[in-house]
């Protein structure tokens, strides 16, 4: 890694390979080779999508799924139809994966019911659930934009969040589950959330989340194609998504809200913006649970405060603590295959205010020099962390004390490497050390 010394590269690699005393650098690649790009076979059926048709290249291949690669390929020309907003097309496809079974499929049964399942729901919900197809989506008045984006299969592979956050939002979901319940006790369900926290720390993915356990399609609203520099455009575009997202059960995601809720007694917004206000007040109140609205926003304290009251529920979404961003590290460095539990505390403590994105970034970045340089990504990491100039306080003393007692530093040669004098360094492993001994004296 560039601009990284030599002693601290060889001081984490011998920490975290014992046993061996060459240098990492240029010499360890903890992903090992990188792979070589596999030529895909493409099987001799192929299935062409022109002009609103499903066509078959030859119908002599029209049992081709039973070939090698054959769930692929399915797979493949599912997306590829389903891409086009095509429904015949999909139902086709359905129908010849069930006349024909991939090999690949284990349990030929279940899939055939699991297929017939997929496509009746399809069917049952085709007159009151939302379009997703090309041209039905709301656009806007002035330039033909599409006003959102829909996910119809929302999720996330990862969502860390402290406990209490978590609570809620497990909440928002037991409570669409047990809808029955909730309507024979006469108790209504929750209509519209509001996220509020820092960037990156986990709004966006916790809709996601949400709509993903719901198994509902995201509906996100495009502020880019709402927001209108002509007279009404906006108020209209608004109330357009809206009536969009009611057309079905989904979940609606307002990201950026404060960009449409701001106070109105701010005298820098135009009054098209302060117009958007009134819409969403009223909507709001109007909203049904058939839908679930969700809103995030950076700066609550930007919104008017009429429009904070109308929500159901809030959501503080805070920066990771320790346990979150250890949790956080083990996943991400867990996909590369390693295993970071001998720097883990020193990784927590570098990481400290960091946001959920921000240590994917730092993760991400190790991951592409250790492949560059023919490295390892857990030191890469390490040093970068390490050798970061951090501001002077109780976290930059823990990190240093975990440097030097934890990893076995010297503190002549982490005060070398950071630019700083060796009393500076023991200066502040004394004041860590003294902080854990009244923390663990208190307790």
């Amino acid at each position: 890694m560039p601009g990284c010394r030599l002693p601290i590269r060889r001081t984490l690699h011998k920490m975290v390979h014992p046993g061996t005393d060459h240098c990492w650098c240029g010499r360890f690649a903890v992903f090992g080779e990188v792979a070589q790009r596999s030529t895909y076979r493409q099987p001799p059926y192929r299935t062409c999508v022109t002009a609103g048709r499903v066509e078959s290249m030859s119908a002599k291949f029209r049992e081709s799924y039973q070939m090698e690669q054959g769930l692929e390929q399915a797979v493949i020309d599912l997306v590829r139809i389903g891409a086009t907003g095509f429904t015949p097309g999909v139902r086709q496809l359905a129908a010849r994966l069930l006349r024909a079974v991939p090999e690949d499929v284990h349990d030929i049964a279940a899939f055939r019911e699991s297929i017939n399942e997929a496509v009746s729901a399809a069917a049952s919900q085709k007159s009151v659930g939302l379009r997703y197809a090309a041209g039905e989506v709301p656009t806007s008045d002035d330039g033909g934009l599409e006003l959102a984006d829909v996910d119809p299969m929302p999720g996330v592979d990862r969502f860390v969040l402290p406990p209490r956050t978590r609570s809620l939002m497990q909440g928002l979901v037991d409570e669409r589950r047990r809808a029955d319940e909730f309507a024979l006790a006469g108790v209504p369900l929750t209509r519209t959330v509001l996220f509020a926290g820092p960037p990156g720390v986990g709004k966006t993915l916790g809709a996601n989340w949400v709509a993903g356990e719901l198994g509902l399609p995201l509906v996100t609203l495009s502020l880019a194609a709402v927001t209108s520099s002509y007279l009404g455009s906006s108020g209209r575009n608004l109330r357009a998504v809206l009536d969009y997202a009611k057309s079905g059960p989904c979940v609606l995601f307002l990201d950026e809200f404060d960009a449409i809720a701001k106070r109105r007694d701010d005298d820098s917004d135009i009054g098209e913006l302060k117009r958007l206000v009134n819409v969403i007040l009223v909507e709001l109140d109007r909203w049904s649970d058939r839908s679930l609205l969700l809103a995030a926003t950076n700066h609550p304290q930007l919104l008017d405060p009429a429009i904070e009251r109308r929500f159901d529920v809030l959501v503080d979404f805070d920066l990771p603590g320790p346990a979150e961003r250890g949790a956080l590290l083990r996943d991400l460095l867990g996909e590369a295959g390693v295993d970071g539990s001998g720097v883990e505390p020193l990784l927590v403590a570098a990481t400290d205010g960091y946001s959920h994105a921000g240590i994917q970034r730092e993760v991400l970045a190790a991951r592409r020099h250790a492949l560059l340089d023919r490295g390892n990504a857990l030191d890469q990491l390490a040093a970068s962390l390490l050798l970061r100039e951090q501001p002077a306080g109780p976290a930059r003393d823990e990190l240093w004390r975990i440097a030097v007692e934890d990893m076995g530093m010297s503190r002549r040669r982490l005060a070398h490497d950071l630019g700083l004098t060796h009393p500076t360094i023991s200066a502040g492993v004394q004041r860590a050390r003294e902080r854990r001994d009244r923390n663990t004296e208190s307790t």
